[in-house]
């Protein structure tokens, strides 16, 4: 039996664009035959261009496979390539990766963009109420990505969440609509922007906004789907004034039969 072969190919980071980009796990294929192939690989937007991406191990803090009630770490090698083989079982299987935090300090004009992309306009309002609209921001971010991969296309996959510090689970499938729910320590995190993007396309489909309960409903069509949503909070690091947490979740979707 052949073992699925799950990597990271590499390619830098730019500096300048870590404010602005989206990373995200994706699979070829996501719907694959129990004992067949399947290459994972960290992907890079800026909104503009997306291409492969690297993240040094040193970076990682969780790297797994997840298949029902068992987890199972996946090795790390190397500074370029992040790489594993993984035997796929029959239903779904997750992949996880989180990072350990990263500082960055970003200019007024920078930061100001980059909430206004996030939609996280009660930080800016914290900004201006406490006069830091022209002053640098200190920001530590981390990221938790998750792609969902499956041997059986007639079903959804089935998301759960995986403990992250902030993510993104898919809790529903009805026909072509989709419920999405944003956690935070696996408690509902309300009113966060989450943004939908075409991976056929590369671009932004929709953007919308978690309820008081933390969960959003909206139909998708059939397709290659990834979903972005960022927190941000008051950092109490003496280094930093905030803290961001990154949640990204692949998968595919199909109406139901």
């Amino acid at each position: 039996m052949k073992l699925p072969l799950l990597c990271l190919l590499a390619l830098p980071f730019l500096p300048q664009s870590v404010w602005a980009a989206e990373t995200w796990l994706q699979p070829d294929p996501f719907v694959a035959v129990v004992g067949d192939a399947v290459t994972v690989k960290l992907r890079l937007t800026d909104g503009k261009t997306t291409r492969d991406a690297n993240l040094k191990p040193d970076r990682i803090l969780r790297f797994e496979l997840v298949q029902g009630e068992k987890h199972t770490p996946l090795p790390l090698t190397s500074d370029d390539v992040t790489q594993s083989s993984v035997a796929m079982v029959e239903g779904t299987s997750v992949v996880v990766m989180e990072t350990e935090p990263k500082h960055v300090d970003l200019p007024a004009d920078k930061f100001a963009a980059y909430l206004r992309e996030q939609g996280l306009t009660q930080v800016q309002a914290e900004r201006r109420k406490r006069g830091e609209m022209q002053k640098t921001a200190r920001e530590d971010f981390m990221r938790c990505m998750k792609t969902l991969l499956t041997t059986d296309a007639r079903k959804a996959p089935d998301d759960r969440p995986q403990g992250c510090p902030y993510e993104l689970v898919l809790r529903r499938q009805v026909s072509r609509t989709l419920t999405f729910e944003t956690l935070r320590h696996g408690d509902p995190e309300p009113y966060q922007q989450v943004r939908i993007w075409n991976l056929d396309t590369g671009k932004v489909w929709k953007v919308a906004r978690t309820d008081k309960t933390g969960r959003l409903s909206l139909p998708v069509p059939p397709g290659r789907w990834l979903a972005t949503s960022t927190a941000m909070r008051r950092s109490s690091e003496l280094q930093s004034d905030w803290r961001s947490d990154w949640a990204s979740l692949t998968w595919q979707h199909w109406a139901k039969r």
